[in-house]
């Protein structure tokens, strides 16, 4: 590791930790209140979907959970991320930091609240339900493919927010529509088969595929072919955002 990736990270370790503090701090539960709104969200939409709308798909807390818990995680890392370069003006130009240093600071800290929200949930499942099997013990593959997936998306939203200041406006519409046109809580199957193209263009689906391939009886071929490709949109997402990175990283600072 050279000097300039070892400072690179020591920079990113130490805004990771101190966002944490800063968030938790003075903070009646604290860290529970990040992990349990996930939990929340989903008692709910399991009680609508299932119960209300009747959609009948086995072990459905199972499905929901494989599809919600990382849309959360997506939706809100991005709507966190798209404005950071700007949020954080004053300090880029203040201190020798990459200004990659503050978005993978945020990014890291919604994984850690990602990974302890989808633990907790699956520990609940685990407890009170059957349908979990051994195959959980695979889920660091998608976590971490759906982490590059989501800090590239970030990287491109972030930088394209310095030069076009809607962007973050516009994801944050492109997520309301995103969450009924991905198939989170209903199956890809439900969708008419003339209107599939829609699902196999969202690069979020083929994110979230693994997770569902994985926890939702999905067999080993299934989950094969959807960690790939999510690796492959995961890989085509991080090619577009470092080719606009490095086309734009030297007019970052005059526009923020």
């Amino acid at each position: 590791m050279t000097l300039e990736s070892a400072i690179f990270w020591r920079q990113t370790k130490a805004l990771t930790l101190a966002g944490l503090k800063s968030r938790y701090r003075k903070t009646v539960a604290g860290f529970l209140w990040v992990v349990l709104n996930p939990m929340v969200t989903l008692g709910v939409q399991a009680l609508v979907f299932s119960q209300f709308l009747k959609i009948d798909v086995d072990n459905y807390i199972l499905f929901l959970i494989a599809g919600l818990v990382p849309w959360i995680f997506i939706s809100q890392t991005l709507e966190m991320s798209t404005s950071i370069f700007v949020n954080s003006s004053q300090l880029m130009k203040s201190f020798s930091a990459s200004p990659l240093v503050y978005l993978s600071a945020q990014v890291f800290d919604n994984i850690i609240n990602f990974v302890a929200g989808f633990a907790l949930a699956l520990l609940l499942v685990w407890i009170l339900t059957t349908g979990l099997t051994w195959k959980v013990v695979l889920l660091p593959l998608p976590i971490i493919v759906l982490s590059f997936g989501v800090f590239a998306l970030a990287w491109l939203l972030a930088t394209l927010q310095v030069f076009f200041r809607d962007t973050r406006f516009l994801i944050t519409f492109a997520l309301q529509l995103g969450f009924f046109l991905t198939p989170i809580f209903y199956p890809k199957a439900f969708v008419p088969e003339g209107l599939r193209w829609l699902v196999d263009i969202n690069p979020l689906y083929h994110l979230i595929a693994p997770f569902q391939a994985l926890i939702h009886g999905g067999n080993g071929a299934q989950f094969a072919y959807s960690l790939a490709a999510a690796a492959g949109t995961s890989a085509l997402l991080w090619l577009l955002a470092s080719l606009v990175w490095w086309r734009r990283r030297n007019m970052v600072f005059f526009y923020v």
